[in-house]
């Protein structure tokens, strides 16, 4: 079925104000054409919609069954109308974000907050999931942008926004681990190890610099986040490896001891998106991104 939006816009118009004068009127067309348009809409619905009286022209019993269906229908396409110029203005939308968990939200809690200042009708979702779990994901549109580390591919073609670099670095408790003794990479093996999940771009650098030293690396225990790394490290249960940054803001950062070595792998962060897929609140945000980078 073809349908012609405006002869239900018509009939709206005739239902609610009772008079083709009246709706020509309001439509500024003519009379004849308001007429012509009721017969076309009356000849594919196989029913008369209006009979005519002396004060103009009154609904038939199918017209009353009609109008809820098309008044709903014209309401709902306003509110369709309304929600895309609020998308475009920016007082509403939804940004989805993919996290990988090695690197720690509050990275993103000030761009957040900055753009919540601004336009505070947007709202966000972080999502942390591995980089093979979040890629199909960005390509089929249920993640608006990923934050996460080099190297990154997928099927589709991704825009990449260099953030910044995470030097990491090995790190213990040294108010409980007091034997612990460290002059050299190949010191480390002789303690245990407690190290980012293997897979991840973190371990992945980590390990083909170890076997640049020829050490074999023997964890542990293998951690998904920043935060367990740490709170293993703070507990005493041997040497972590993590973000610099996460230990300087700790509270407790003088309990720790960092281990760092002039060729230990820098990670590159950076913000992944497919170009054609972008809301204009996810353009707005990269542009912060830019701005700040």
């Amino acid at each position: 079925m073809n349908t012609d939006y405006n002869l239900y816009k018509i009939f709206l118009y005739l239902y609610e104000e009772k008079s083709i004068s009246k709706t020509a009127a309001k439509l500024y067309v003519s009379q004849p054409a308001i007429s012509y348009s009721l017969k076309e809409l009356e000849s594919q619905l196989g029913y008369t919609l209006f009979y005519r009286n002396s004060k103009g022209i009154e609904p038939t019993e199918e017209a009353k069954e009609l109008y809820g269906y098309v008044s709903t229908a014209f309401s709902i396409l306003s509110d369709a109308e309304k929600h895309l110029k609020n998308l475009d203005n920016l007082s509403i939308g939804n940004i989805k974000i993919g996290i990988t968990s090695q690197i720690s939200n509050s990275y993103l809690s000030e761009y957040i907050t900055t753009f919540k200042r601004k336009y505070p009708g947007i709202t966000f979702e972080i999502i942390s999931k591995s980089t093979s779990e979040m890629i199909p994901m960005l390509e089929e549109r249920n993640l608006d942008i990923i934050i996460d580390t080099l190297p990154i591919t997928g099927k589709k073609n991704l825009t990449k926004l260099a953030l910044s670099q995470v030097n990491n670095c090995f790190v213990y408790n040294k108010r409980i681990n007091k034997e612990i003794k460290i002059n050299q990479v190949e010191d480390l093996i002789k303690y245990d190890l407690i190290l980012p999940e293997y897979g991840t771009s973190f371990y992945s650098k980590l390990e083909e610099f170890m076997e640049s030293k020829n050490i074999k690396l023997k964890p542990l225990i293998e951690a998904n986040t920043s935060e367990m790394i740490l709170e293993m490290v703070r507990s005493g249960l041997g040497i972590g490896y993590l973000s610099e940054d996460v230990i300087n803001n700790q509270n407790d950062k003088n309990d720790y001891r960092i281990v760092q070595f002039d060729d230990l792998p820098i990670v590159d962060i950076c913000c992944v998106y497919i170009e054609e897929f972008l809301t204009t609140s996810t353009k707005k945000f990269i542009e912060l991104l830019k701005k700040n980078n």
